[in-house]
């Protein structure tokens, strides 16, 4: 007689205290890090509304207590660059960008602002790359700044055009890509303000020879610098306003011409 030998059911005590033990130390961890991070994104809003006020100094502050708790925080990285942007510390607002796409890849707006800093700063070369970054990420960028990533992509190109047709004409390349750029911008922005100036730099940069004089004014545009103590250095358009009523003062003191007879 052949016996049939009872296989040992697996005790099931143990599965189910090794369960219970993984459950709870998921739900303590995950409490810990929802602490912890709740606190960051707590001190991110206050942030935030600081900021409507235009209150960065405090902002700045309470950003850098988000950071504390969580130093891994996205939006909290982000905004610190924002307020360091508005304060004019633009290398340490570059750096928490940085920090940001680091931590999201995707994060367009944060490409978008540092390539607006750079710009900002002249830095045409170094702003493109972080502009051609948010434009890949358009989906993801607020809207005012969906059209104003190719602006400043163009303004970045067409500077840098002109700074070499300046110094050797046939050397220069092709605008091409500079003229694209500021017509992209025109589809997404088809009543902007400032349509007639994006079109008269597309003109320019179709016949740079045409214009000469406008040329000649960009050169020193670009080679005066005026140091205003309390704000830094001042805007290229301010700079351009000033230079305008130089010339238009220059021109109210010349004598009157003579009647031909």
């Amino acid at each position: 007689m052949i016996r049939h030998i009872r296989k040992k059911k697996p005790d099931g005590t143990v599965k189910l205290g090794l369960v219970i033990f993984l459950v709870l130390l998921i739900l303590v961890v995950g409490r810990f890090v929802y602490r912890y991070a709740d606190t960051a994104t707590r001190l991110n809003d206050d942030a935030v509304e600081q900021m409507t006020q235009d209150n960065y100094d405090t902002a700045l502050e309470i950003l850098n207590q988000a950071l504390e708790a969580d130093p891994n925080h996205i939006q909290a990285n982000y905004h610190r660059g924002i307020c360091l942007a508005q304060k004019r510390r633009f290398d340490e607002a570059i750096a928490a960008f940085d920090r940001t796409t680091a931590l999201e890849p995707k994060e367009a707006n944060a490409y978008f602002n540092k390539g607006k800093v750079l710009w900002n700063e002249q830095r045409w070369e170094e702003a493109l790359p972080a502009l051609e970054k948010a434009i890949e990420h358009a989906t993801n960028l607020e809207k005012q700044n969906r059209a104003n990533a190719w602006l400043l992509k163009a303004e970045s190109l067409y500077e840098l055009y002109l700074d070499k047709f300046h110094e050797n004409p046939e050397e220069a390349g092709s605008p091409a890509e500079a003229i694209a750029a500021f017509k992209t911008y025109q589809k997404e922005r088809p009543g902007a303000p400032d349509k007639t100036a994006v079109q008269q730099k597309i003109d320019i940069l179709n016949n740079p020879e045409n214009y000469q004089e406008e040329l000649d004014r960009r050169q020193k545009l670009k080679k005066t610098e005026i140091d205003d103590k309390r704000k830094g250095p001042i805007k290229l358009e301010e700079l351009k306003q000033q230079i305008e009523e130089e010339e238009r003062e220059k021109m109210r003191s010349k004598p009157p011409r003579k009647p031909n007879k």
